[in-house]
Formats: C-alpha cells, sequence, structure tokens
C-alpha cells in the first residue's frame, strides 16, 4: 500500500473542491449590493453541498479500494469491514424464499424451521466463509437522498471508522441540509447572508479535512485488522 499516495489523493480531491468555492465566494464579493450578495451565496450554498457529499463518497470509496488490495480475509478484518464483506452471505441468511431442501417437499411453508435450516448451514459453513478474501462492495457507501448527520454516521460504522465525532457539528450539517432543500424546491428566495455561508462552510471543511485524517490513521494504524478496531465513545 502506498500511503502516501492515498493521502496525496484526498488532499488532491479536497483541495479542488475548497479552491471551486473559494473561487465562487471571492466572486460574490464583487456584488456591490448585498441582496446580490446573497442571492449568489443562495446558488453557492447548492454547491458547498454537492462538494460535502462528493468528497465523502470519494474518500469513503477510495478507502474501501485501498483495504480490498491488501489481501485480507474477512475472518481477519475487523468485525464492520468484515460484514459489509459478507453482505450477500447474510441477505441470503434473511431472505425467507430461501428454503432448507430436506424439507422443501414436505413442509414448503414452515417458515421457522427453514429459517433454522439457514442458520445451521451458517453455522457449518462459517470457518470457510471467513477464509473468503475481504472484497468491500462500493456500493456499502450510501448517501442516501441526503447526507444527513445520521447517513455519516452510517457510512462511518459500516467502514470501522469513527462515527460519533462530529456531534458538533451536526447542527450546522442539519442546517445545511434544511437550506439546501429548501433552495431546491424553490423557497429561500431572499438568500442567504455572508455569517451563515461562512459558518455552513467551515463545518463542511472541518469535517472532509477529519475525514481524510481517520482514514490515513486507519491505514497508518491499520485499525481495518481485526482487533485494531476504533470503538466509538460511550459517553
Amino acid at each position: 500500500m502506498d500511503v502516501a499516495q492515498v493521502r496525496a489523493e484526498l488532499e488532491g480531491d479536497r483541495a479542488w473542491r475548497q479552491d471551486e468555492l473559494r473561487f465562487f465566494q471571492n466572486c460574490s464579493a464583487k456584488f456591490e449590493n448585498e441582496k446580490e450578495q446573497q442571492q449568489f451565496s443562495r446558488a453557492l450554498v447548492l454547491l458547498l453541498y454537492a462538494h460535502f457529499e462528493g468528497f465523502c463518497k470519494f474518500a469513503f470509496i477510495l478507502y474501501i479500494n485501498e483495504v480490498n488490495k491488501i489481501g485480507l480475509t474477512c475472518g481477519s478484518a475487523n468485525s464492520s469491514l468484515a460484514a459489509s464483506s459478507l453482505n450477500d452471505v447474510f441477505r441470503a441468511l434473511r431472505d425467507p424464499a430461501q428454503k432448507c431442501s430436506v424439507f422443501r417437499k414436505p413442509l414448503p411453508d414452515d417458515t421457522k424451521l427453514h429459517r433454522f435450516a439457514r442458520d445451521r448451514e451458517f453455522v457449518e459453513r462459517s470457518a470457510t466463509i471467513m477464509e473468503r478474501p475481504l472484497l468491500i462492495p462500493e456500493d456499502v457507501v450510501d448517501t442516501e437522498s441526503n447526507l444527513k448527520p445520521v447517513v455519516l454516521r452510517k457510512n462511518l460504522y459500516r467502514l470501522g471508522l469513527k462515527h460519533d465525532q462530529f456531534e458538533d457539528l451536526e447542527g450546522e450539517i442539519n442546517r445545511l441540509l434544511e437550506y439546501r432543500n429548501k433552495i431546491a424546491h424553490g423557497a429561500a428566495k431572499d438568500g442567504i447572508d455572508k455569517q451563515t455561508y461562512e459558518t455552513l462552510s467551515a463545518a463542511t471543511a472541518e469535517i472532509m479535512t477529519q475525514i481524510a485524517i481517520n482514514i490515513m490513521e486507519a491505514l497508518q494504524n491499520r485499525t481495518y485488522i481485526r482487533g485494531n478496531e476504533v470503538f466509538a465513545s460511550t459517553s
């Protein structure tokens, strides 16, 4: 693994997004009329959210791809990554249409029995299953319709990364989403004032920076390996 290359990719993606946002923010300062500045900032909020979501998704998928290259087995990976890699196994385990071949004809509708049969098969094959190569699918990363704080937490949790560290910034992210949705639906026609935009921008920049740091720490400290997991605080 070339950790320096990963750092360069993270920093490169974050930098061009921040540069673009800074460019348009500087453009808004050229408007002498405060109302025009606020109208411009209204559009800038949409771009801010797009870059926030875009960077998070880029960073998470980059992390997945790097971990997949290492050559771990599911049994040697941390619990979150192993569970993400074995999603197809658990999906089959929960599928009520999967029936035990022994009782398929005499007891075709015995739901409890067929569920037990799937559980039994899992136990029988668990050692083999855990020897499967760790291959985390990219669709484990799911920003859903909006990258709300709880959605960000879910993605971090599925990847075995610290998922409770942005509590202090969640209010600003919720506010960003509120503005973004109102603007997209034709509301917030009066624009966004400078102070509000700068507060939202600072919150997203902090999260993007910290996510990059967390991914680098995970790769350097090998927290993707079972026993090295990062646990959320219980406070």
